[in-house]
């Protein structure tokens, strides 16, 4: 539902991910992503894309599978 959002913000951050890695990530933290404005959704993907990067390839497709985000 998020992804052509996150795409738009990763273009404009110049980063790169998967959408729905970044979304899963997002979601671990809150459960909706309707409530917040294009500033702190910006911020969140941010925040999103360095958990990937923390984070172990199988452990974020893990996260993506369990919310249905794969």
């Amino acid at each position: 539902m998020y992804t052509t959002r996150i795409e738009r913000d990763l273009a404009a951050l110049g980063l790169r991910a998967d959408p729905r890695h970044v979304e899963a990530w997002m979601r671990l933290e809150h459960s909706t992503l309707d409530w917040m404005d294009a500033a702190r959704f910006r911020s969140e993907v941010r925040i999103a894309v360095e958990c990937i990067r923390a984070a172990s390839a199988e452990q974020t497709s893990d996260l993506a599978r369990s919310l249905g985000l794969s």
